[in-house]
């Protein structure tokens, strides 16, 4: 597995999309700093944190999907993937070490833009908290990990990367852009009695909407959810919510990779 970690690092970092991502991160979180100055002293959750938050899920989701699936649709395309299958190859390690080196590229990439962003800011004479940074980039490393790990599960059940992207566009546009209009829609037709469970259900089966709402009660924003949500916030308030965060994660990356595994050893098989 650290073979195959070590090599997908250093497969995208070498990349010159790599670089290009990270000056596009620089310029974007710069904005959205320079747009939340107007506000003053940036702290707690307003309404430009929530522009701020609403940007980030837009871009990052789909990037992370974009590139996980295209980690292994690039080798099922070009013919490398019936040559890893010549070895004895474990598959658990090919997955995870998959997502391990594409988490550390990603992750390493994004933090570096993320920190010069907010010291530019700071140098700049604006007023950060730390909490609002500190929130926000674990905010960022989730989503990047969430979607990465979604991008291999795509990836696994590909053959060209043409479907990977039509594949990974169409989670994106489902999860991030019409998810709200969607729930709308099936909620209405739906005894009111049933309203509060499955808003709850859809919350954590959609990991964007999952950490957006952990995003807001830890900026103390807990009060713009309605009454369906208001058995969630207390929890999300206490020292308990890192022990949901971490168990959320563990059964998600969990599910997903059994099912890509199982489904990528069906594949070596045939």
């Amino acid at each position: 597995m650290w073979n195959i970690w070590s090599s997908e690092w250093r497969m995208t970092s070498r990349g010159r999309s790599y670089y290009s991502i990270a000056i596009l991160w620089i310029v974007v979180i710069s904005l959205l700093l320079a747009l939340e100055r107007t506000n003053g002293a940036i702290s707690g959750y307003t309404n430009i944190t929530g522009t701020v938050v609403n940007i980030m899920l837009y871009i990052l989701p789909l990037f992370m999907l974009i590139f996980g699936s295209f980690s292994i649709a690039n080798e099922m395309e070009n013919g490398q993937w019936r040559l890893l299958c010549t070895y004895p190859l474990d598959i658990v390690s090919y997955f995870f070490g998959k997502l391990g080196g594409q988490f550390t590229a990603q992750a390493v990439c994004f933090s570096l833009a993320y920190w010069l962003s907010m010291v530019i800011g700071l140098l700049t004479g604006i007023d950060i908290s730390l909490t609002w940074m500190l929130v926000l980039f674990l905010f960022s490393m989730l989503l990047i990990l969430f979607f990465l790990t979604l991008g291999l599960f795509i990836g696994s059940f590909v053959s060209t990367k043409w479907q990977a992207l039509t594949l990974s566009v169409a989670v994106w546009f489902l999860l991030i852009m019409i998810w709200p209009t969607a729930l709308i829609a099936i909620l209405g037709a739906l005894p009111y009695s049933m309203i509060g469970v499955l808003m709850k259900i859809a919350m954590i089966i959609n990991p964007a909407e999952f950490l957006r709402f952990f995003l807001v009660i830890r900026l103390d924003g807990g009060s713009i959810f309605g009454q369906a949500y208001d058995g969630l916030v207390p929890l999300f308030n206490e020292g308990i919510v890192w022990g949901v965060l971490f168990l959320y994660a563990f059964v998600f990356i969990a599910a997903l990779g059994f099912i890509a595994i199982w489904y990528l050893k069906r594949r070596r098989a045939q």
